[in-house]
């Protein structure tokens, strides 16, 4: 076969080139320390790397949600420690205050300290989290949890009852929130210590008051039935549900013809649930009864400031009176701080998980860029011998071809 001067040529430059180019790309290898550059240097390990690359971002982003999720339940859980402490003042306060040698300055004092606590306790309740969220709306993140109704006096509840799951692992899910409505709301519940709130067009609810074993009972017959709507109509009353049902046992009104209410002491008792309503008048027209059944750490500190200096002691009918709302307190006092305890329990509980699922994300983190390593990374004594071998062809390349290209029938023409 006979070999021209130009194949020789052109097939020399292709050695050169493939040559140059294997040893470039193992110099590329050595500076990168990877073993696979492009998806073309090896498909099925490149699908790999890629999973795995995956895999490793995901992991560090549950890493990254358990960070969020501790810095935010550490801060709860700091704050919830500071309301228990004040709690727990509030009960000495209400203990200090219920003894009958003091003074009425005394009561006074006390209340001043208690006063102090109620706005102790608005900061601590509207925390904020470092995103500017507050903390207790639920999802409500940008909802002050709780203001002040200057009608009623009393503080509201503005929130939801949601709380925020964050993903901190391939199937897990940690609570990073807890709402108001659940830590503050749902207290355990007083008999006697009820609040109610009445709206009325005309007639007149007197006293509500609640048999001493039966406030559950009460608070599960409202959050199905109210509002109550009491109906006075031609000295008679029926009383409907918020599905207008008669809930009154006299099927439906009741008659309340033989009763001289402004002076009668003896005022009808309309018993629904276990709560005794008594009537002061029967002028015609509506009254409306919904029953806030929980009363928050706040709202108790206002009572116990508001009982304070409003205490009227020089009677035993006013003595008796202070007596009653101050065990009362005192009572309710106690089961928010039993309540204050489940709550650390829950966050503690949950800040243990978050350490536990970050030692398992480290340790999959670990093996999974072992395997990642495995397919990806260079081998460097390899690589190193097979550079050094490239680098004696290619000098030994340029060499032969140097004498080649010498060889013409014209060096021998004279």
């Amino acid at each position: 076969m006979r070999i021209s001067t130009q194949q020789v040529f052109l097939s020399n430059i292709d050695n050169l080139s493939k040559t140059s180019a294997d040893l470039f790309k193992t110099q590329q290898q050595l500076s990168t320390g990877k073993r696979v550059l492009q998806p073309s240097d090896d498909p099925l390990a490149s699908a790999q790397i890629q999973k795995f690359k995956k895999e490793i971002a995901r992991t560090e982003q549950f890493n990254g949600n358990i960070e969020v999720s501790q810095r935010r339940l550490e801060l709860e859980e700091n704050t919830i420690e500071q309301i228990n402490n004040i709690s727990i003042r509030l009960k000495e306060l209400a203990i200090q205050g219920k003894n009958g040698v003091l003074t009425d300055t005394d009561r006074n004092s006390i209340a001043y300290e208690a006063d102090e606590l109620v706005k102790q306790l608005d900061g601590l309740m509207n925390t904020k989290d470092v995103q500017g969220e507050y903390l207790f709306s639920g999802h409500k993140g940008f909802t002050k949890p709780y203001e002040l109704n200057a009608g009623t006096g009393r503080y509201e509840f503005q929130g939801d009852d949601g709380q925020r799951f964050i993903q901190v692992g391939p199937e897990n899910k940690i609570a990073s929130t807890d709402s108001g409505f659940e830590i503050f709301e749902k207290v355990p519940k007083v008999s006697g210590y009820l609040e109610a709130d009445i709206t009325q067009t005309q007639g007149h609810i007197g006293e509500v008051g609640i048999t001493t074993d039966n406030a559950d009972g009460f608070d599960e017959f409202m959050s199905q039935n109210a509002p109550l709507n009491f109906t006075f109509a031609g000295g008679n009353l029926t009383v409907t549900n918020n599905a207008g049902q008669f809930i009154t046992a006299d099927d439906p009104a009741v008659d309340l013809n033989n009763y001289d209410l402004s002076t009668n002491p003896n005022a009808p008792v309309i018993t629904i649930a276990g709560v005794d309503i008594t009537l002061e008048s029967t002028v015609d027209g509506v009254a409306t009864l919904d029953v806030i059944s929980q009363h928050n750490i706040i709202n108790t500190a206002v009572d116990l400031r508001d009982t304070l200096r409003e205490a009227n002691l020089s009677t035993q009918a006013g003595r008796n009176d202070f007596s009653e709302k101050m065990d009362l307190i005192l009572e309710n006092l106690s089961g928010i701080e039993e309540k204050n305890i489940g709550v650390r329990t829950s966050i503690g509980g949950r800040l243990n998980a978050l350490e536990q699922q970050e030692l398992v994300n480290s340790d999959y983190k670990l093996f999974t860029e072992e395997a990642l390593s495995s397919f990806e990374d260079l081998d460097y004594n390899e690589a190193i011998s097979r550079f050094e071998l490239q680098q004696t062809v290619l000098q030994a390349s340029y060499a032969s071809f140097a004498k080649v290209q010498d060889l013409s029938l014209f060096n021998y023409i004279n």
